[in-house]
């Protein structure tokens, strides 16, 4: 006899935990919800006993666990996934995960609009996710999660809603429910109907988590090990990071021929689909190219490869070896990108990024760049879309007749 497939799903990335054990075709045999303020390590572990013994199911039956990966509490979210690994070593059930703005955005039913799941971030901060929906309902990820303040959270929505070819855009979750005045003030009717304000949902989670719908939906792909979604760093970790690379030696330098076949290494690592030794080589001397290469006492850290002429520029391909990561790497040859575009009077400087990388759009915004298009489809390894973002020289640096901004501008626009 075939046993039943069974899985539990745990929601624990806020006060609001939701614990479900659920059975063949999505049925529920139980249920536990608790608002257990900062109590995670000290209620979860009950509450999913509760669960499984009112369902009748021992933890060795569970064929698949499932787990909110944030963003939200820090601590919910570890204690969420620890949990979920343990019973999944002891019973050889598959871990699954799903952030929980993913879950919120697939769970709306929203057509025909940018879907924005909002979750409280502690004080007046807000997490949010930018999904599109299409006119079937089917949701695709739009842009990388973020972290403000609603009047800044606000703006990025007016940014996504330029891109996103639809005109409603629909609040949802915990956070919506909090800011309800304020969001219809700014989009009337954009929280109605109202979703999942009173709090995350299990349900959700165990619906996204086995979809595997992949990146292009904003979700881990087939075989992805769950990776926690946390938007931003712990304010420790960010201290210790700062403190290590200090006094990091690095070098920017101009890209040469014999850095080619490391990069050409690299690439192979990198990324799904290489550029080759080859088009490097061709590159590398023709008008406008803008190559660069950084080092670490004499080995190659990191690299960059752009066209900047009068009048616009395009980022082609920058790339951080593995292993020196988070290091200030791509911080530092962006900077130094933009110095050399400021100079060529390369404005706008244009690039595309894969929706779902979340730690190059931080990287890039951060220095300036807004979204400016979207390319459906256009990374055939997954299927993704690719995010426009462009960068122009600050107002206040730029020298040109008012009028003479003004027309490029118009001319520009995707």
């Amino acid at each position: 006899m075939i046993a039943p497939v069974v899985g539990l799903a745990i929601e624990a990335a806020t006060e609001h935990v939701d614990v479900l054990v659920q059975g063949e075709a999505g049925r529920t045999l139980a249920r536990e919800v608790e608002e257990v303020g900062h109590g995670h390590t000290r209620r979860l572990t009950p509450l999913v006993a509760r669960a499984l013994g009112r369902a009748g199911v021992r933890p060795l039956d569970l064929r698949w666990v499932a787990v909110d990966l944030g963003p939200g509490s820090f601590t919910g979210v570890r204690v969420g996934l620890a949990t979920a690994e343990a019973l999944a070593l002891a019973s050889g059930a598959r871990v699954l995960g799903a952030s929980s703005l993913a879950s919120l955005a697939h769970a709306s039913g929203a057509q025909r609009a940018l879907v924005v799941p909002l979750v409280p971030a502690g004080r007046r901060d807000l997490y949010a996710g930018f999904f599109r929906a299409g006119s079937r309902g089917e949701v695709t990820l739009l842009a990388a999660p973020r972290v403000a303040p609603l009047a800044e959270l606000l703006a990025a929505v007016r940014e996504a809603l330029a891109v996103a070819e639809v005109k409603v855009v629909l609040f949802v979750g915990p956070g919506a429910g909090r800011e309800k005045e304020h969001l219809e003030r700014a989009y009337p009717g954009s929280t109605e109907p109202a979703f999942r304000f009173e709090g995350l949902s299990a349900s959700d989670l165990a619906a996204a988590s086995l979809s595997a719908r992949g990146p292009r939906a904003g979700l881990p792909g087939p075989g992805d090990a769950p990776t926690p979604c946390y938007v931003r760093s712990a304010q420790a970790e960010e201290r210790v990071r700062r403190a290590a690379t200090a006094g990091d030696p690095l070098t920017i330098r101009p890209m040469a021929e014999g850095d080619l076949a490391r990069i050409a290494e690299v690439e192979r690592e990198v990324f799904s689909d290489p550029w080759p030794e080859a088009f490097f080589r061709s590159e590398l001397g023709q008008p406008g190219i803008h190559a660069r290469v950084a080092e670490f006492d004499g080995e190659l850290a990191g690299y960059s490869m752009a066209l900047l002429v009068p009048g616009a520029g395009h980022l082609g391909n920058l790339a951080v070896v593995p292993g020196r990561r988070r290091r200030g790497i791509a911080r530092r040859l962006v900077e130094d990108l933009l110095e050399r575009a400021r100079a060529e009077d390369a404005d706008p400087l244009s690039l595309e990024v894969r929706v779902s990388n979340v730690a190059a759009q931080g990287l890039y915004r951060a220095h300036g760049f807004r979204l400016a298009g979207l390319r459906r489809r256009y990374y055939r390894d997954t299927g993704e879309d690719a995010l426009i973002m462009e960068w122009r020289v600050p107002a206040a640096e730029d020298t040109r007749r008012p009028e003479a901004r003004t027309t490029e501008a118009r001319s520009t626009l995707p």
